[in-house]
């Protein structure tokens, strides 16, 4: 698929609340509060058993709700989907929602992004915001050093997803979730390797991946197209799973952030 075709807003905004299982992991590990059992403060205020947990700016596009409240005052420019300024585009119908059951990647009860390749030969989405997003203005700041993008998958052994960050039109970074390699955007491209799981990938568990902006090379002060109101608007994270009916992608935890 061409870079262009991403930007056009030609499927169906979509975004899934997922199913909740009996069983939820208490969340209370996530951000810890400073105290003891006791309610003595013991020096590590504020900081999470999570690294990702523990930066100082967070850019959220898939992020569940008990997470982000933990991060209350971190959040700089909230991404995730509302349907109104910001979407998860499903381009073509190529996608449909798939059941998020068991735990997400910080251990909310099916709380994430799950989707089905449909029967129409390929797939690909976006998640897109336009230029009425609160922060909207704080994106360009994604260009300074100490940038990170981060996000979990979970998904099967040897199937590989096609993935880019990109602001404007030609302005990309091509990554891999999964296992092998796949095309993006016409460059053939090795998967990520995990930065848990000892550097390995864990069919059907899930596999943490973050890279630095700076290494990426996106620039998120590139001039975006506007619509007919005048209102700038661009993909920010596209992905695409490739045209076998019933691939499953399983995402979460995708957020920009400074550590």
């Amino acid at each position: 698929m061409l870079l262009a075709s991403c930007a056009v807003v030609a499927g169906l905004a979509m975004t899934y609340s997922c199913s909740k299982d009996d069983t939820k992991k208490d969340d209370s590990d996530l951000i810890d509060d400073g105290g003891d059992d006791n309610g003595n403060g013991n020096g590590n205020e504020g900081t999470s058993t999570f690294a990702s947990l523990n930066g100082s700016e967070y850019y959220p596009i898939i992020m569940d709700g008990t997470t982000s409240d933990k991060l209350a005052g971190k959040i700089a420019c909230d991404l995730r989907p509302d349907d109104v300024n910001k979407f998860l585009y499903v381009w073509e119908n190529t996608y449909a929602g798939n059941t998020a059951s068991g735990l997400n990647f910080y251990g909310i009860a099916g709380d994430y992004t799950s989707l089905a390749v449909t029967n129409v030969g390929w797939s690909g989405a976006g998640y897109f915001v336009t230029g009425k997003v609160d922060g909207f203005e704080k994106i360009a700041k994604l260009n300074e050093p100490g940038y990170y993008f981060h996000i979990a998958y979970k998904g099967a052994a040897n199937v590989a997803h096609a993935c880019y960050i990109t602001w404007g039109d030609g302005n990309l970074y091509r990554f891999v979730l999964g296992q092998g390699q796949t095309e993006v955007e016409g460059v053939m491209t090795q998967a990520l390797k995990p930065i848990n799981n000892d550097g390995a990938f864990v069919a059907n568990e899930w596999n943490e991946y973050e890279f630095s902006l700076a290494e990426a090379g996106v620039d998120f002060t590139h001039t975006l197209s506007t619509n007919a109101d005048g209102v700038p608007g661009s993909n920010i994270f596209c992905f695409l799973s490739g045209g076998n009916a019933g691939t499953v992608i399983n995402l979460d935890a995708a957020f920009f952030y400074k550590k």
